[in-house]
């Protein structure tokens, strides 16, 4: 008989949406839980992968890769976002302006088939630009063994090992993306000249704000936990509600003008534009399964089976 007052071990990246679940701040009635940091969305990941969670923060990439084999892990609507595309990043000096300026160039990334990756391929197409015209350059192997390459992409393992403001540096990749910015920027500049209005005016543009991190939970406990998804949905909205109350103030050693960080943001975004559930992230991860199959990563992805389709109670208090 399965003890249905077990306490669900959950994995997650230390960020502000977590604490809450990382303190127990948050609860939902009749869910016992505990949660446990990983240093690394990578350490996360691959702790879910060998089952070390029962529900756990993953790449969405590796997650929806994962799907293509087995049916081990099914995915909350619970999303991490970020505006992708501001993180591009080259030379001082060079001669490069935005995602057009691209072709024939070498670009780093930290992983060839990272989500953020995905991401900026399909900007990159949407600028005109093939990425099949480019050299990749990995500064790493991927996560997953055995994933392929597609014919006619051009791939340089040679970088792998060196970090991106070296590579930049001295002239081996013109450009660098992934979904932070390299910590020694000495020397470095953003692709584009206004990194934050190009971000803003591609989501306007496209309807999409990327998802990069998705909430996996083994199927075989959601089978033997009737309403288990809902609870979960409801206990990652609730926390998600607190860290957007108290993101502002925990930030401020930082970022003195969070408050006002947020309200501008919201007022560009949507007071809603992170929210937990399916028709709020839907467009957004149907766009990403589009590229990862346009970019051979897939065959195909079969949304209604990889994804639970739920919507959360929103609780009370301040907009996320």
């Amino acid at each position: 008989m399965t003890n249905t007052n077990q306490a669900i071990h959950l994995g997650a990246t230390q960020s502000f949406h977590s604490q809450p679940l990382l303190a127990g701040l948050v609860e939902v009635p009749g869910v016992a839980y505990r949660a446990s940091a990983t240093r690394t969305i990578d350490e996360c990941t691959m702790k879910a992968l060998r089952g070390e969670f029962d529900a756990a923060e993953m790449s969405l990439a590796t997650f929806v890769k994962v799907r293509e084999r087995d049916d081990t892990l099914v995915g909350l609507p619970v999303f991490a976002r970020k505006l992708v595309s501001q993180y591009a990043f080259c030379r001082d000096g060079a001669a490069l302006s935005g995602y057009e300026s691209l072709a024939g160039k070498r670009i780093a990334v930290p992983q060839y088939w990272l989500t953020a990756a995905l991401w900026h391929r399909w900007y990159l197409a949407m600028y005109g630009v093939d990425p099949a015209s480019v050299v990749w350059c990995p500064l790493a192997d991927d996560r997953l063994e055995a994933m392929p390459y597609p014919d006619g992409v051009q791939i340089d393992w040679s970088l792998k090992g060196r970090g991106p403001s070296d590579v930049l540096r001295s002239g081996h990749a013109d450009c660098f993306i992934f979904a932070r910015r390299p910590l020694d920027m000495k020397g470095l500049r953003y692709l584009s000249p206004d990194p934050a209005a190009q971000a803003l005016a591609l989501a306007r543009r496209t309807g999409v704000v990327p998802v990069t991190h998705v909430i996996a939970v083994r199927a075989a406990l959601l089978a033997e936990r009737p309403g288990l998804a809902e609870a979960l949905v409801e206990l990652y909205t609730r926390a998600l509600h607190y860290a957007a109350q108290e993101v502002a103030h925990e930030a401020a050693q930082f970022l003195p003008l969070g408050d006002l960080e947020q309200d501008r943001t919201r007022a560009a975004l949507g007071n809603d534009w992170n929210a937990y559930g399916w028709r709020a992230s839907e467009p957004a991860l149907r766009t990403f399964c589009e590229a990862a199959v346009s970019q051979g990563m897939v065959r195909k992805v079969d949304l209604d089976s990889a994804f639970v389709q739920l919507e959360p109670e929103s609780p009370r208090g301040e907009p996320c």
